[in-house]
Parts: C-alpha cells; structure tokens; sequence
C-alpha cells in the first residue's frame, strides 16, 4: 500500500488514473475515495476536487447503468470528509460533516430513487415472509414508514462507513509516507466530546417528539461513535502493549457477535466522559 501511496504522489496524473480505473473496476470504488481523499489531504482542495471530476465519470455511468449512486456518494462524503479534516485538524469535526451529509442524503433518497428504495423494501418484506408471515403484514402497514426509514437509513449509514473508511486509509497512507506513526497515535487518542455523546443520547430518546426522523439520524451518528469505540480498544491495547493478537481476537469477536458493536457503542458514549485511557497504565515496551 506505501508504494501505491508514493505512486500516487508523484502527481496529478497518477493520481487521476487511479482514481478513475478503481472508480471503473466494480467493488474497488473505495480504492478510488482513498485515492481522492489522500490527494485532497496532502496537495489541497483544488486538486482534489480534479481528482473528484474525473472519478465521477465512471461513478455516474454506474449510477445510469444500475440504478444506484452509491459510488457518487461514497465519492463525495470522502471528499466533504477529506476538506473538513484538511480544514480543521479534527476528528470529531470532519464526523460530524459527514454525519450531516449523510443525513440530507437520507432524507433526498426517497424522493431521488423512489424505485430503488421500494425494490430493497420489497426484497426485505419477501425475507421476513419467508421467516413470519405476520410480520409482513405489520410491515405492510402502520410500520411502513419507520421501516422505510430504517431502509433509508441502513443505505445512507452504509455510504457514510464506507467513505470513513476510505478517510481512514488515506490517512494512513499520508502519515506513512510524511509523518510515521503519527496516524496511529492520532488515532489512539481519538474520542467523541461529551456534547457529541448526549446529543446522540438525546435524539435517541426524544428525536421522535420533535418531528426528527430520528431512525435515519441515529444509524448515521452510529458511525462516528462506532469509529470512536474501535479506537478506545486500540489505545487501550497500545498503551498496555499488549500485542497485535489482541486486535485480531477482538476483530473476530466483531465478525461472530455482531452485537458485540452495542458495547463497542456504549463504551465509546461512556468514554467520552471519563476518557478511560487516561486511567490506563502504561505498560513499558520491555516488560
């Protein structure tokens, strides 16, 4: 990945084509919002937005082709993302914008794809028939717009994970390449404010009074505390040295206990006020 990095690096061009044939390939459109997010972090926003132009080519031709603009939007949350970060220095501010994004995109997808999300509803309900006949009908009714919601919702979250993670590679590439281990110290020390954590706690429990579509706004605002709890658990493992295999035992707990993300969740709401690494102890390299 370095010596894709330096490629890219190189200049404009490099960076373009990369970003375009990964933009083209299916299933590596991530690989073209690192690309865009690398070179907006490092070179700045004109260039990056060069490098979004050209990645939008292929995007929309797979916008036309399928129906879907998944790749146009996990391209410019990256690159709302890549600014934000660039501008601020701040984590919790680059989340922020594209939790915003995210949202507005939640609440346009219906009217911008009707038929996209009626098919993926349609596709759910032909599921839960299968599994409990009742439930269908339940969903068939008065439960038809929350579930709706949660459709939207689940699609715009997706989107939202998608171009973090691609955020997350980028910078990793640039602190590879200009500062080592910059990243990773910046990313072990990264929590959510407390105002981010009780307002998440807030819409959750009185979004619905105020006429919020609070489903669609806490799966989005799920990213960044999620983000958030994956990097108490790598601070804590570093700052106790624990070892790498600790990080690949708590990975696979993830894969097997999916519910496992609500502790995950929970203790990054948590740590938010009480900034549990601090309390940790360092353990020396040599012991």
């Amino acid at each position: 990945m370095r010596a894709l990095a330096e490629f890219l690096m190189r200049g404009p061009k490099q960076a373009v084509i990369v970003a375009v044939v990964a933009a083209a390939l299916p299933l590596m459109f991530w690989l073209s919002a690192a690309v865009l997010t690398l070179v907006t972090l490092r070179k700045g926003v004109g260039q990056g937005i060069n490098v979004l132009v050209w990645a939008l080519l292929p995007a929309i031709a797979w916008w036309i082709k399928l129906g879907d603009p998944g790749i146009v939007l996990v391209l410019v949350f990256s690159w709302v993302m890549a600014v934000a970060l660039r501008q601020t220095v701040s984590w919790e501010k680059t989340l922020i914008a594209g939790v915003v994004i995210a949202f507005i995109t939640g609440l346009l997808l219906p009217v911008l794809l009707p038929e996209v999300i009626q098919q993926l509803i349609d596709m759910a309900k032909e599921v839960y028939r299968q599994i409990d006949p009742e439930m269908v009908k339940q969903l068939s009714g008065e439960l038809e717009p929350a579930f709706t919601s949660l459709m939207v919702g689940s699609l715009a979250t997706t989107y939202l994970a998608i171009a973090l993670g691609a955020v997350v590679l980028a910078r990793g590439w640039q602190s590879s390449l200009y500062n080592p281990g910059g990243f990773g110290k910046e990313f072990h020390s990264f929590k959510l404010s407390p105002v981010f954590a009780l307002c998440f706690v807030g819409l959750a429990l009185f979004g619905p009074s105020i006429s919020l579509n609070v489903v669609l706004l806490v799966l989005v605002m799920l990213v960044p505390l999620t983000l958030a709890g994956i990097a108490l658990v790598h601070g804590g493992v570093a700052k106790r040295n624990l070892g790498g295999h600790w990080l690949f035992v708590f990975y696979i707990c993830t894969i097997f206990m999916p519910s496992l993300f609500l502790l995950i969740i929970l203790m990054a709401i948590l740590d938010s006020c009480f900034d549990f690494r601090r309390r940790i102890k360092t353990t020396p390299v040599d012991q």
